[in-house]
C-alpha cells in the first residue's frame, strides 16, 4: 500500500505539472497571435499578462528542488517529499573478533512544507531496522519573525553543535563519542530565533526529559530545560578572516527518574563500550536526582576548509543503589574535527549549523566532471569519572575512557549522492570484552581499527 501510494502520488504530480507548462504556453501563445491580427495593442497584451500572472498566484506547480515540493507559485503553502538512504558496510581489521557486514544505516522517508505561509511542519518516519520507535520527527514551526519562532511537537533539543547537524551533512560517517551525552531528540516546546544577520542563533526550549514520544505515566513529571546560545562576533565587523568563527555553548537541566538513567557510548564503528543500565554491577539504582548537561562549540569556515570543536559533560546528582550511600558521576567527551574541500567549495555554517555541501561541478563522465572531493580528520576522547567501576560498572564489561582517531575521504557527486569512507582508531583505556567463542574463548581487546564506508541518496 506504502508503496502503490508514493507511486500514483508521484504520476499524479508528473502530469500536474504538464498540464499547468502546457496552460502557461497556451496562454502566451494566445495573446501573441490576437496582438499580430490587430485586436489587442502590444500595452493591452502586457497588461493582460499581469492579470494572468496575479490569477496564477495561487495556481499549483510540481517542481522539483532538491527534493520534489508542490506548492503554490507564491509559497505560501509547500509541501515536499522526500527522503535519504545511507547502506554501509563495516570492515575490522583481521584479528578484531566482531563480524564485518553490510548495513542499512538508515532509510527514512519525510513529509515537509509550509501552510499559509507562516507555518512550517516536517513529519519523518525511519524505516530501518525492527524498532517500534519509528517517528524522527513531528513537529509545527511559526516563523513570522525570524528573530522569534515558536516550535512544538518532537525534534532535536537546542544543544550541541554536532547534535544539530543532519545526518546527511556531516563530515563522518558517525557522530563523535561525545554525542551521546547529548539530549537528541525529545517532544517538546522551543522558543527560537536569529539575529543580526545571522550574527547570533538561540534556542530554548521544555522537553519531557526521556527521548522520542515516549510514556511518562509511571515516570517524575519533572521536565526538562534546554538552551543553546552561538554567535559569530566578527560577522558585521572585523578582519575578514573571522567572520566565519562561531563560539556557543549549550545548558541542559532535569530531575530523572531511574528508568531515564540508561544510556551506551559507542566507537567510531558503533561497537557499545560503555553502557549504563537501571541494573547497576551488583545493585539496582534505586534513585537518581538530577542530570546537568554542559556543552561548549567552536566553529571556523575559511574558504574551503571548516574547523569545529566541542566539550559536553554530563554530570549526574545523588545516585542511590540499593543498601548504599548516595553518590555522584561525570561523563565528559570532547572532539576536534576538520574538513578541507580539496575542490574549492566553501562550507557553510547558517543557522547555527553546518549546512550541506554543494558540488561546484557535478559528476559527468561525458564532461570529464568529477563531482567534489573533501578528506576529514578528527580526534576524540571520552571519559567517565573513576567512581562508575566501584559503582556502575564491572572492567571488562565497559571501558571508561577511549581514545579514537578517523579519516574520512568524502565524494560527493552532486548534491543528491555521496560516497565516504573512514578509517578510524580507537584505544580503551582497558582490555573491553567482546563475546565468546563458540570453543569457550573470550575475546578482549583495548584496541579496535575499523573502515567505515557509506553511499549516500538523498531525494
Amino acid at each position: 500500500m506504502k508503496r502503490a501510494f508514493i507511486f500514483l502520488l508521484l504520476l499524479f504530480s508528473l502530469l500536474l505539472s504538464s498540464v499547468l507548462y502546457a496552460e502557461n504556453l497556451a496562454n502566451d501563445r494566445l495573446l501573441e497571435i490576437l496582438e499580430k491580427k490587430g485586436f489587442l495593442t502590444k500595452e493591452e497584451v502586457e497588461s493582460v499578462k499581469e492579470i494572468l500572472v496575479k490569477e496564477e498566484v495561487n495556481d499549483v506547480e510540481v517542481i522539483y528542488e532538491e527534493g520534489l515540493h508542490i506548492r503554490t507559485k507564491d509559497k505560501s503553502f509547500d509541501t515536499r517529499i522526500g527522503g535519504v538512504i545511507q547502506s554501509d558496510l563495516l570492515m575490522f581489521d583481521s584479528h578484531y573478533p566482531e563480524d564485518n557486514d553490510f548495513d542499512i544505516r538508515r532509510a527514512r522517508l519525510f513529509l515537509q512544507g509550509r501552510l499559509f505561509k507562516y507555518f512550517e511542519y516536517k513529519f519523518e518516519a525511519e524505516l530501518q531496522g525492527s524498532s517500534s520507535d519509528r517517528l524522527v520527527d513531528a513537529y509545527i514551526n511559526f516563523d513570522y519573525f525570524p528573530f522569534l519562532q515558536i516550535q512544538m511537537g518532537q525534534f532535536k533539543e537546542p544543544f550541541s553543535l554536532e547534535n544539530l547537524i543532519s545526518d546527511k551533512y556531516l563530515p563522518f560517517n558517525e557522530r563523535s563519542m561525545a554525542y551521546y551525552l547529548t539530549p537528541a531528540r525529545d517532544v517538546g516546546f522551543m522558543i527560537h530565533g536569529t539575529l543580526l544577520q545571522d550574527s547570533i542563533n538561540y534556542g530554548i526550549g521544555i522537553f519531557n526529559g526521556d527521548g522520542r514520544d515516549a510514556n511518562r505515566r509511571d515516570q517524575k513529571d519533572d521536565k526538562e530545560i534546554t538552551g543553546r546560545l552561538v554567535a559569530k562576533p566578527f560577522k558585521l565587523f572585523g578582519p575578514s578572516f573571522l567572520k566565519g568563527l562561531q563560539i556557543g555553548g549549550s545548558y541542559s537541566y532535569a530531575r530523572l527518574d531511574t528508568s531515564d538513567l540508561s544510556f551506551s557510548i559507542r566507537t567510531p564503528a558503533r561497537t557499545r563500550f560503555f553502557t549504563v543500565k537501571s541494573m547497576a554491577k551488583y545493585h539496582i539504582i534505586q534513585e537518581v536526582d538530577n542530570r546537568e548537561r554542559f556543552g561548549f562549540e567552536l566553529a571556523y569556515t575559511c574558504g574551503p576548509f571548516i574547523l569545529m570543536g566541542e566539550y559536553i559533560a554530563s554530570d549526574f546528582s545523588e545516585v542511590l543503589l540499593t543498601s548504599q550511600e548516595e553518590f555522584d558521576f561525570d561523563l565528559k567527551g570532547w572532539y576536534v574535527g576538520l574538513l578541507f574541500m580539496l575542490t574549492g567549495e566553501k562550507p557553510e555554517v547558517k543557522g547555527g549549523v553546518l549546512q550541506k555541501i554543494k558540488p561546484i561541478n557535478c559528476f559527468n563522465i561525458d564532461e570529464r566532471r568529477w563531482g567534489a572531493w573533501g578528506i576529514g580528520l578528527r580526534y576524540q576522547q571520552f571519559e567517565a569519572g573513576q567512581i562508575v567501576y566501584a559503582k556502575l560498572l564491572q572492567k571488562g564489561n565497559s571501558v571508561r575512557r577511549a581514545n579514537a582517531f578517523t579519516v574520512a575521504l568524502n565524494w560527493y557527486l552532486n548534491s543528491m549522492v555521496r560516497f565516504s569512507l573512514n578509517y578510524s582508531r580507537t584505544r580503551f583505556a582497558q582490555d573491553l570484552f567482546l563475546g565468546t567463542s563458540p570453543k569457550g574463548y573470550s575475546y578482549y581487546k583495548d584496541t579496535e581499527n575499523a573502515w567505515v564506508t557509506r553511499f549516500q541518496l538523498e531525494f
